[in-house]
């Protein structure tokens, strides 16, 4: 049985209604507030229908409708009503955004808090992969006593601290070696044998300790590495407090523990696919603790590359039209930001 009109407008004031509530929505509910010019018994009858073709759900014999997750997706398809953001928002978001430009990872966590508030739900972000990235510069700076900061420069800055004993023009000796041979290589292209190699031409131009010449070439190693990996980023995590449907401690907790989980993260972000703004309802997630959480997922991108994804998980009668329009409006605007900063418009 297809759906008429008429069932189309019902199960999107049904979906509406629900959303604004949470609670079971039955046909005098609607008759009274939604202008749809039928009486509450028409509504039942549709009601009805509705629910033998799997778009509604009774959860009590004396309770009114809530939405499947079939009903969310036809929503989400078919029936959702454009949003767009006031001029307000946008432009608040574009400073904050245009404030950071010269620090990609800043850009990136903002994005995040920005998305969250914009939508008051969970935010989930990755960072670009710099992997193939290719290295422009090296350095390495003595702060303090002890510390060591490696500096990678590529689209992004990579750096870290080692804590070894070496003095300055050990450092600019070093960073002068690395430049040499690994400028213009990507992250992917390196590995330890091909640092290795680097270690005669240091030898022959430094008196280090062989252990401690070991020791510093695999921390750059294990920096030029890491940028390989994907960095992830969770924001406001407590909202999921505010919604009745993780009113249960044991459900809020296992929810909890999903959000610190990062490579369950990862997994989740990596296979929402396509173009665009995509939602992934209920069971359509394949993660168990998710089969009351919807995922709302856009691709970013980093100039002409791709980038990485923003995400927000809230309960499946989330604000669908508002966190569609927030995530288009925030990649479309991370997208301008940075392909202005690499000079590509």
């Amino acid at each position: 049985m297809d759906l008429n009109e008429r069932k189309k407008k019902i199960l999107q004031a049904i979906i509406d209604e629900y959303i604004g509530t949470a609670e079971p929505v039955g046909s005098r509910s609607i008759s009274k507030k939604q202008n749809l010019g039928l009486s509450s018994a028409t509504i039942r009858n549709e009601m009805a229908d509705l629910e033998e073709m799997g778009y509604l759900i009774q959860p009590h014999t004396s309770a009114g409708r809530i939405p499947s997750d079939e009903g969310y997706r036809f929503y989400v398809n078919s029936l959702m009503q454009r949003y767009k953001l006031g001029m307000e928002a946008i432009s608040q978001l574009q400073d904050e955004l245009i404030g950071r430009v010269n620090q990609l990872d800043k850009i990136i966590r903002h994005a995040a808090i920005m998305t969250s508030a914009l939508t008051d739900y969970t935010t989930v972000v990755t960072a670009p992969s710099h992997k193939s990235d290719k290295i422009k510069k090296i350095d390495l700076v003595l702060i303090g006593a002890n510390n060591v900061m490696l500096i990678v420069v590529t689209h992004t800055v990579k750096n870290q601290i080692m804590n070894i004993e070496i003095d300055d023009e050990t450092c600019r000796v070093l960073a002068e070696l690395l430049n040499k041979n690994l400028i213009g290589l990507g992250a992917d292209e390196i590995n330890f044998d091909m640092i290795k190699r680097i270690q005669s031409e240091i030898e022959s131009r430094l008196s280090l300790h062989p252990k401690v010449l070991i020791n510093i070439l695999h921390f750059v190693y294990e920096t030029i590495s890491s940028m390989d990996e994907t960095e992830i980023y969770v924001n406001n995590a407590k909202s999921i407090l505010k919604y009745p449907e993780y009113a249960n401690v044991e459900k809020a907790r296992g929810i909890f523990n999903f959000l610190e989980d990062k490579e369950s993260l990862k997994k989740l972000i990596s296979e929402s696919d396509g173009n665009g703004v995509n939602a992934k309802i209920g069971k359509e997630n394949d993660f168990e603790i998710l089969k009351d959480c919807s995922l709302v997922t856009v691709n970013y991108s980093l100039g002409s590359k791709a980038g990485g994804k923003i995400g927000v998980i809230g309960p499946k009668r989330m604000n669908y039209a508002k966190v569609f329009a927030s995530l288009d409006t925030i990649s479309s605007e991370i997208d301008k930001i940075l392909r202005y900063y690499m000079g590509e418009v």
